[in-house]
């Protein structure tokens, strides 16, 4: 299956809309409105059997974008789903019920970005430090590494010596 053939099919069985961009022959990115990402996670993981690679997330100024990368690893292409959940409700559903492989990386892109994953049976912070605060997300933009590290003594400990005083002594 080319990625025309698997756009068209991807029609077919969707009943929402959704962008494409194919950048190449063996890349594709789908852009979908956040409340059809399960929808969409179901056409393409369990009816044209795509593999789960990763999902990764990003800070950008719209919002927090969770990008679910799939393999069709006998048609040789990558399919990018991208989602968009807004900054003043960074949630989305979780894929897990559909993907259950998709339990870290969720936790790891709520624990890092503070995006909530709906539905998650056990969306618990993964890999953050003790010290970081409930609200404080190290991936977003508005985190404030230089206020961070001083608040926790984390911050470089810079001390001056003194030069050494010196004496030159004059050649006769």
């Amino acid at each position: 299956m080319k990625i025309q053939e698997f756009i068209e099919i991807l029609k077919s069985k969707s009943k929402f809309p959704f962008e494409v961009q194919q950048h190449s022959e063996k890349r594709v990115y789908i852009r979908i409105a956040r409340e059809n990402l399960k929808d969409i996670a179901i056409v393409i993981f369990k009816e044209m059997n795509a593999k789960f690679s990763i999902a990764s997330g990003v800070h950008i100024r719209e919002g927090f974008e969770v990008l679910y990368h799939f393999t069709f690893d006998k048609d040789k292409f990558i399919c990018t789903v991208r989602t968009l959940a807004p900054h003043d409700d960074p949630k989305l559903d979780s894929l897990v019920s559909i993907i259950p492989g998709a339990t870290w990386i969720e936790r790891e892109i709520y624990d890092i970005l503070g995006v909530q994953f709906l539905g998650h049976p056990n969306l618990k912070r993964l890999v953050k430090a003790e010290f970081l605060g409930e609200k404080e997300f190290p991936f977003r933009k508005d985190f404030n590494i230089k206020k961070f590290k001083e608040d926790h003594g984390l911050a470089p400990k810079i001390s001056f010596i003194q030069p050494v005083e010196q004496t030159v002594k004059k050649s006769k």
